[in-house]
């Protein structure tokens, strides 16, 4: 702790307190006697009260007590008649017991000075050590917060390399369905093209249809083209990009690519969701991923279910929470439903009810919407299966 350097008689011995008092009474009772003697002069009074005062502002309250004693007796047996005799004369009797009074008074207020001073200079101390410390704690604290700002973008880093590979993760469950999604509409377009390939030999009368095989060539085309957007889009690893998203289309795109697997599963999708829903904003695809994600989900926890009852509903609704306006997205399976502990544990990471999950969807999942200012969480059906919800601010145009 810093202190600044005390003067030398801010603090000096005892001793030295006693000695320095003891002298100034001594020097001011011969300097009185001396101005007296030769030269009838009587500034006694001043000379004692100046002693007093030193001896109380360099000493204390004690040393001011003691010079002030001794001098009042100095001063009744020296000077005042009948000299050389403790006992005064009742007639200079007030002029002692004034003197004595002056005297205290003078010795009690330079000791109140000297305690003031040195009360102001602990304080001083305290709070120069304060501000040290204050500086200290300061700088750990710029420390810290340049370790978490580290630690922050290390953990962001961590979290888009993880959601990636969670990406590439669910594409593989979905190879089929988008090797499907891709091959068919290329096998219009072969068929398509064999198809002008066969009216071109009969002339002009076949223009219209070979007119129209070519449009559909182009149609499958763009088809297939969109398709192969979608999973690169998924596949790349990019940065955020935020904007203006429209839910609607963004359940589309995830119901093309999940459209083969469905039917392979024998699973009815039924999207319910109104053309007046506002805009969101956000990420395009990890939007999509968090959507594919449960979509994917949902399908796995309705293989044990029979064919009949294997319906996937998503639902979005417009509402407000909290005076904010947001938009909610639902999917509803007729699974094998929750238990009240797993509903609580899902999305924790590393925890999963797949027998060969990695248990790191739902959690980069929640992260990725918590990210967007939303929420995502999961709700027991009355009946069979559960439900996951989503939901995300409202853009500006619906505010």
């Amino acid at each position: 702790m810093w202190k600044s350097k005390p003067l030398w008689w801010s603090n000096p011995p005892v001793v030295w307190r006693y000695a320095v008092t003891l002298f100034l009474v001594a020097i001011s009772v011969v300097l009185a006697a001396l101005l007296e003697h030769y030269w009838q002069s009587t500034p006694f009074v001043s000379l004692f009260l100046c002693a007093i005062m030193f001896s109380a502002w360099f000493g204390g309250l004690r040393q001011g007590l003691l010079s002030t004693t001794l001098l009042v007796l100095a001063f009744d047996y020296y000077f005042l008649p009948p000299t050389h005799s403790l006992v005064p004369n009742l007639n200079e009797l007030p002029r002692l017991v004034l003197f004595a009074g002056s005297a205290l008074l003078v010795g009690l207020m330079s000791a109140a000075q000297r305690r003031t001073a040195e009360s102001l200079e602990q304080a001083r101390d305290e709070l120069a050590a304060n501000l040290q410390e204050l500086k200290k704690t300061n700088e750990a604290m710029h420390e810290e917060i340049a370790e978490r700002k580290l630690a922050e973008a290390a953990l962001q880093k961590a979290q888009a390399n993880l959601a990636h590979m969670t990406r590439l993760t669910t594409m593989g469950e979905l190879s089929a369905s988008i090797a499907h999604e891709v091959n068919q509409p290329l096998t219009a377009v072969v068929n398509n093209a064999n198809a002008c390939i066969s009216l071109l030999a009969g002339g002009d009368q076949n223009s219209k249809e070979i007119r129209e095989a070519l449009t559909e060539i182009v149609d499958d085309a763009d088809r297939a083209s969109a398709v192969i957007q979608r999973v690169r889009q998924l596949a790349k690893r990019a940065p955020t990009e935020k904007s203006l998203l429209d839910l609607g289309g963004i359940v589309k795109d995830v119901l093309a690519l999940a459209r083969y697997e469905s039917v392979a599963r024998r699973v009815k999708i039924r999207p319910d969701i109104p053309n007046e829903l506002p805009p969101v904003f956000g990420d395009r695809v990890q939007i999509q991923q968090v959507l594919l994600n449960l979509v994917v989900n949902g399908m796995d926890a309705m293989n044990t279910v029979e064919e009949s009852n294997r319906i996937l509903i998503i639902c979005g609704r417009h509402q407000t929470r909290d005076g904010i306006a947001e938009v909610l997205l639902s999917v509803q399976d007729s699974g094998i439903g929750l238990r009240p502990e797993e509903a609580d544990r899902l999305f924790e990471a590393f925890y999963t009810t797949k027998p060969n999950g990695m248990g790191m969807g739902l959690a980069i999942s929640r992260s990725i919407i918590e990210a967007h200012g939303g929420r995502l969480w999961t709700e027991l059906n009355k009946g069979p299966g559960a439900t996951f919800l989503f939901s995300l601010p409202a853009g500006p145009a619906a505010s």
